[in-house]
């Protein structure tokens, strides 16, 4: 007996080793694919070992994340509930965070705002615990909001995930996982989903219809979404795996990062298919999106110098199709959470899907005016935000619609195209024109209100206090509101009616007596309202763009024939000291020439090269800028040195 005993010890003490061995294979398998993103085959590994009584931290953590970046938000927090301590101060912050935001897409508010502020004494450094005390009483404000939105799920979704919209012609370009395919290996790890490829959608009397893939030519076996269209259509800018011969390219670990792709449109096939300098095969870059005057380029990245999963950055686009330095929006913007999906409007608003700023739960849509200086973050409002994610915002202001992106409940697939219609709300603007110089009000001045299209919208006369009041519409524009009145110079300011806000606002526009404005010694820049003055890059040959506003130069002179003035021309610190001097003396004299070339005698006009002698910025020679910096100092000058 004792010997059967010694027998059947040794079997279970042999079993319970190959057990444990096994298991221990079958975690590092599944560490593997969590390592490699391979997130839904994690998640069937993990909950095999659960199965079988592996109840460690570190697997609850990995298949919480798992369901967290797969947007499962319930299952995350079933996971991340596991982590949390009772008292909750020994929690692992971090978590403390991803559990408090499952819980607010679980409508759970009151434990998920319990939770903040258990997050906000642990992390008082952390921007998402800093934001949250800003504004913990987000909810309630979220509540006040008056914009409301109509919602439409569009025809052309699918069953799959249909996501990140975007404008080409008359139609929308979208990414879309409908293409399943007969290969096993056209579903995705990370999601178990087929592969992403680019599809467009036309619109009909009432809805978008779809048409099918679109741009064979750009789509492969990798993924490829969020594209931007430059306005002409000719360009497009577009998101897709690393590959090679168009299959994935995995780096070192096994993970194929995203890129940021450019191609042209030539005899309607799109080619010329070239990959972003500043992409790199060890972190990601996507979602781009262009700015209105197609100079800048807005996306998302986890570059060094990211503060959080991910950032939104911009980089210039320079005159002759090379592009600047990246550079991080910053923490006004960007937190230690998921920032993404930038989309920039007319308006020169932002808006962007992050889970770090305060919201309703998962990712959310936020704004903010990159114009205004004192302009803050701002969420969307119920409607467009959800409980679940929403984002890849795109929006045509001036007929108050727009498309996003969003897995909330009884959509047709995981992810859904909705198109959202605002409903205008009035506000008035109360205002007042005065002499700048003397402060005193103007009596009869012509108020011109125009929207950031340049349409005339209203026009309107102060009376014989100097005030006028007005109304404008909401949701958010760019107003533009010009005063004119005999003897002084127009007055120009810019307001924005924030989308939130039916508050009253108030404008004061300053006119400045036209002697004073074209005195000896002022500068015509300010007087005509020129714009820049563009040459080709090291070139002293102007550009086309700089005809109207020199003619403007040439017809006052025309016009006040015994003016005399002095063109100055200057530049930034990038080339060598000398050689700066010697291109702006060319510049400036080019400048002459095509004044005199419009009737303005020669000897009323001069012409001297500052080079980068005369800075207004930090950007000398050794100092770091970026070219938006750097383009402050690129500026032409007409000094009024006689009268």
């Amino acid at each position: 007996m004792k010997i059967h005993k010694i027998i059947i010890g040794s079997f279970l003490f042999v079993t319970a080793q190959f057990t444990a061995i096994a298991q221990t294979k079958q975690l590092a398998e599944a560490d593997k694919l969590f390592n490699t993103r391979a997130y839904a085959l994690a998640i069937k590994e993990y909950n095999k070992l659960i199965s079988k009584g592996e109840t460690s931290i570190d697997i609850y953590k990995k298949l919480g994340d798992a369901y967290y970046l797969n947007a499962n938000y319930k299952e995350a927090a079933n996971c991340y509930s596991k982590l949390i301590m009772p008292d909750l101060k020994n929690s692992d912050s971090e978590y403390l965070f991803k559990y408090a935001q499952t819980l607010r897409s679980n409508g759970k508010y009151d434990e998920a705002e319990k939770i903040m502020l258990q997050f906000n004494k642990i992390k008082q450094q952390d921007l998402r615990a800093s934001k949250f005390i800003e504004k913990v009483n987000y909810l309630e404000n979220l509540k006040n909001i008056k914009q409301k939105y109509i919602l439409t799920n569009l025809k052309s979704n699918s069953v799959e995930s249909d996501f990140a919209p975007s404008f080409y012609k008359d139609t929308l370009v979208f990414s879309s996982a409908r293409d399943t395919g007969f290969l096993v290996n056209n579903v995705h790890e990370w999601n178990n989903r087929p592969f992403l490829n680019l599809h467009s959608a036309k619109k009909d009397s009432t809805d978008f219809i779809h048409l099918g893939s679109f741009a064979k030519e750009l789509n492969t076996k990798t993924h490829e979404s969020s594209t931007a269209f430059t306005k002409d259509g000719k360009t497009v800018y577009f998101t897709r795996n690393n590959s090679e011969n168009g299959k994935f390219s995995p780096d070192k670990n096994g993970l194929s990062r995203l890129k940021i792709y450019k191609a042209t449109l030539e005899n309607g096939k799109w080619t010329n298919v070239t990959e972003l300098p500043f992409n790199n095969d060890d972190y990601s870059v996507a979602n781009p999106t262009l700015n209105y005057a197609e100079d800048k380029l807005y996306f998302a990245s986890d570059m060094p110098g990211t503060l959080g999963a991910s950032d939104i950055f911009v980089v210039a686009i320079n005159s002759d199709g090379s592009f600047g330095i990246p550079q991080n929006l910053g923490a006004k913007i960007n937190t230690e959470g998921r920032e993404t999906f930038p989309y920039i409007s007319e308006s020169e608003t932002l808006y962007f899907a992050s889970d770090g700023h305060p919201g309703l739960g998962g990712l959310d849509i936020f704004y903010i005016n990159l114009q205004q200086q004192n302009a803050e973050v701002s969420n969307m409002g119920k409607g467009v935000n959800s409980k679940q994610d929403d984002f890849s915002l795109i929006i045509n202001e001036s007929k108050n619609e727009g498309y996003f992106s969003s897995n909330r409940p009884k959509g047709k697939g995981s992810d859904d195209i909705y198109r959202f219609t605002t409903e205008s709300i009035s506000t008035n603007v109360n205002g007042k024109v005065i002499d700048k110089e003397t402060k005193k009000t103007v009596a009869n001045a012509t108020v011109t209100i125009y929207d950031y299209e340049n349409n005339n919208l209203i026009e309107t006369i102060s009376d014989e206090n100097g005030f006028f009041t007005t109304e404008i519409n909401l949701p958010e524009k760019k107003y533009r509101f010009i005063a004119k009145s005999n003897g002084y110079t127009d007055a120009v300011k810019y307001i924005y009616s924030p989308k939130n806000s039916t508050k009253n606002k108030e404008v004061i526009l300053e006119l400045q007596n036209s002697e004073e404005a074209t005195a000896v010694g002022s500068d015509l820049t300010n007087y005509l309202k020129l714009k820049s003055i563009y040459f080709d890059t090291n070139s002293s040959y102007l550009r086309v763009e700089s005809y109207p506003d020199l003619d403007k130069v040439a017809n006052y002179m025309l016009e006040n024939p015994t003016v005399v003035i002095e063109v100055g021309s200057h530049t930034d610190s990038t080339e060598s000291d000398t050689y700066n001097l010697w291109l702006s003396k060319r510049r400036a004299k080019s400048t002459v020439k095509y004044l005199v070339s419009k009737g303005v005698e020669q000897s009323r006009i001069s012409g001297i090269g500052f080079g980068e002698s005369q800075l207004l910025n930090k950007c000398k020679n050794g100092v770091k800028c970026s070219n938006e910096e750097h383009a402050v100092n690129r500026r032409s000058e007409f000094i009024i040195i006689n009268k």
